[in-house]
């Protein structure tokens, strides 16, 4: 048989060295480069370095380039010794200890020559990416430019950095509120544990997958899950599979997931904005490590503010020829921040907002101030603010769960802002005045029972006109039940009677309605004896009589009659606060 070769028979790379080898000999290529890749070398490899493919030859003339696949964006040097590159501190030191301006002269001239291609490439940087929206522009590329969740991050006790410190990492979830990072924490967690295992030798290698609960099916995951199995046999790299907005799994898209990151086929980094007790499945969520992603405080969300007003002078200057660059003050930045309710997105944008309406602006006008960007975001908006709430998520409950809580306690105006924050937030008014309702039977009850027709009188309101007409309805009867006098009384006699039946506790469920005091309505019925014996209260005086109500059964098994006086006479409890005690002493 001819060993030769044809031209015909494909040629590849290898994943690892990056050379050309023909297809049938890729196997045993891979064994013997795997063992070479093992033996540590003087120069380790980034898994940027490892897909950027084989670096050029040595040239003889010392020629300066750009490589633009490197996100350092370094300016490099092809010189005949890789011994004899210059940092900035040896030429330095040259032009120190030169014996002639001849010399002096070439390395201020280099070093100019440097700035100048630094400059070049910034600028085709800017033009590339000027397209994209400001977030995306700023998202941070190293672990260490990641701004907040100090809480798992810190160096000191964040559970996470710990993780990441020993190059690994487990399969989490990723919860908290749209604009905090959930995106860009996956990415630079993934990248920073393949950098750290592949400069130490040791460890797993990883390669992120990124999709969305939204576009992904059963067959894509399937495909993901063959792809990983196949990578790590080829490259002994890790797949982590990262799912955006994975509480829109199904139950039976989430069953999919528990085999493989249970056999650790892959490693699943899920972000949701909602509580995962609720969506997730209890044997998903014991495979996981959970991690609340607070939102950025002022300070965390200004210094993001900075970086971008940076970028965009940068642009300003580089890309759309403007010369008057962009101010804020602090004051300015905090309007932002208050007004993006720690959503680094939305600040982002509003940023890019003011920057797009002030590029016309001249350079000896006045600098901008608070008003002039209150005006630029109000005429920017026709619905002005609207403040993180999701209808359908966590914060339907809690928000709700503090009105009634205000209501209850007397606080009209907490109550009043918790009603606002709801509206604004586009909650569905007829369920805030189903809830007033409830309100006007649970916590006013007996005190006061005008309380309940004004809260269907509310809802009524907002039946027949609607939002924003019937806002000061909702507003009106929030006030009137906050302010009102309030009683459990009644409450708490109906939950200990339904309690008492659940058990059928002395027969109360299950016992025969006692025969006097039953209907009959027929000549049969009356026959029975249905009806007989009851006395007619209002035929006798003040309508007092000596009757039973109870079935005589549960009478029998009740030794004690004091278990069936469900209302005590008593509106509120016996207890005494007290940091109500202390703040009156104080």
């Amino acid at each position: 048989m001819n060993n030769k070769r044809t031209s015909v028979e494909q040629l590849i790379s290898c994943p690892i060295c990056s050379r050309r080898v023909f297809f049938s000999l890729i196997n045993s290529h891979l064994d013997i480069c795997g063992k070479e890749k093992s033996k540590p070398s003087s120069r380790p490899q980034t898994v940027s370095s490892l897909l950027a493919g084989p670096k050029k030859r040595k040239q003889t003339n010392a020629e300066k380039f750009i490589d633009l696949d490197n996100e350092d964006h370094e300016i490099k040097t092809d010189i005949k010794n890789e011994d004899e590159d210059m940092t900035a501190e040896n030429e330095s030191k040259r032009f120190k200890e030169a014996p002639s301006t001849d010399s002096a002269k070439s390395v201020i001239d280099s070093a100019s020559s440097r700035g100048q291609l630094h400059n070049d490439y910034e600028s085709r940087l800017l033009q590339k990416i000027s397209h994209l929206p400001l977030s995306e522009k700023l998202r941070p590329k190293e672990l260490r430019d990641y701004v907040g969740q100090q809480h798992i991050l810190s160096q000191d006790n964040g559970t996470l950095f710990k993780y990441i410190k020993q190059g690994t990492i487990p399969s989490m979830i990723l919860w908290g509120p749209p604009g905090v990072g959930k995106t860009s924490l996956a990415r630079l967690l993934t990248k920073t544990a393949t950098t750290s295992n592949s400069e130490s030798n040791v460890g797993s290698k990883y390669f992120m997958i990124e999709t969305s609960a939204t576009k992904a099916n059963t067959q894509e995951l399937r495909g993901i899950f063959e792809k990983s199995k196949k990578e790590y046999q080829l490259t002994k790299r890790r797949t982590v599979l990262f799912i955006d907005e994975i509480h829109r799994f199904n139950k039976v898209q989430q069953d999919l997931l528990l085999p493989h990151v249970e056999n650790g086929d892959i490693i699943l980094i899920g972000a949701t904005t909602e509580n995962p007790s609720f969506q997730l499945n209890n044997a998903l969520i014991s495979r996981c490590l959970i991690f609340v992603l607070e939102k950025l405080n002022v300070n965390e969300l200004c210094i993001v503010l900075s970086r971008g007003i940076a970028l965009l002078n940068k642009c300003r200057k580089q890309v759309w020829n403007i010369e008057n660059p962009l101010k804020l003050s602090r004051s300015i930045l905090e309007y932002v921040v208050d007004l993006s309710v720690g959503d680094t997105r939305r600040a982002l944008n509003m940023l890019e907002m003011i920057e797009v309406s002030t590029r016309e602006r001249k350079a000896n006008e006045e600098e901008l101030s608070t008003d002039d960007v209150r005006d630029i975001i109000k005429s920017n908006s026709s619905n002005g603010l609207n403040t993180y709430y999701d209808p359908k998520g966590d914060n339907h409950y809690d928000t709700i769960s503090a009105f009634h809580k205000a209501i209850r306690g007397g606080d009209e105006n907490a109550s009043l802002y918790y009603l606002a924050r709801m509206l604004q937030g586009g909650e569905d008014p007829l369920y805030v005045a189903r809830r007033m309702i409830r309100i006007a039977s649970e916590d006013i009850g007996l005190r006061d029972n005008s309380l309940l027709p004004l809260a269907v009188a509310a809802h009524d309101a907002v039946m027949k006109i609607g939002l924003p007409e019937a806002d000061l309805a909702l507003a009106q009867c929030c006030v009137a039940l906050a302010r009102a006098p309030k009683s459990v009384e009644l409450y708490r006699a109906w939950k200990k009677l339904r309690a008492m039946m659940s058990e059928n506790m002395y027969s109360l469920a299950s016992s025969e309605i006692p025969m006097h005091i039953r209907n009959a309505p027929t000549k049969l019925m009356e026959e029975l004896g249905y009806h007989k014996g009851y006395k007619y209260n209002p035929d006798y005086i003040e309508g007092k009589v000596e009757q039973d109500y109870f079935p005589k059964e549960v009478l029998e098994k009740c030794p004690n009659k004091t278990d069936l006086k469900f209302l005590d006479g008593k509106h509120l409890g016996d207890k005494e606060d007290p940091d109500l005690k202390q703040a009156y002493q104080s």
